[in-house]
């Protein structure tokens, strides 16, 4: 006898308590944006332009998108191995969990830095075509 299949299309999605980075970081990020004030944070754009509110990231709601689209990307990737590092962040017995979690932290930090170079590149692509 087989067993029907679950039907996950109207679960209820994750849902988290805690705010998100830019309000947990709002002083630093103040102090230290992730690009300059005035420019679009979309990597493909980084056009220079009249921000209508302080806290305005994007010169567009096209570059919003298609930067939120990204960073989706990448969270898609992170996510199973930001899971498997927490479960064996302070695990003291099981070698197999810790040597998963370590595995874990190894490609958080090469998907951050290879993420990193390569939007500054798609910038800096795009800065000297301007």
């Amino acid at each position: 006898m087989t067993l029907p299949a679950p039907r996950l299309a109207n679960a209820p999605a994750a849902h988290f308590d805690l705010e998100p980075f830019h309000v947990t970081a709002h002083r630093e990020l103040a102090e230290f944006p992730l690009v300059a004030p005035g420019v679009c944070l979309n990597p493909m754009c980084s056009r220079v332009f009249a921000p209508s509110r302080s806290w305005q990231r994007y010169c567009c709601e096209t570059c919003r998108k298609m930067d939120e689209a990204e960073m989706r990307r990448i969270g898609q990737k992170a996510a199973p191995a930001l899971l498997a590092w927490r479960m064996g962040k302070y695990e003291k017995q099981d070698a197999g969990l810790r040597a998963l979690s370590r595995a874990s932290r190894n490609y958080v930090t090469r998907l951050q830095s290879e993420w990193y170079r390569d939007r500054m590149a798609r910038a800096s692509e795009r800065r000297q075509h301007d």
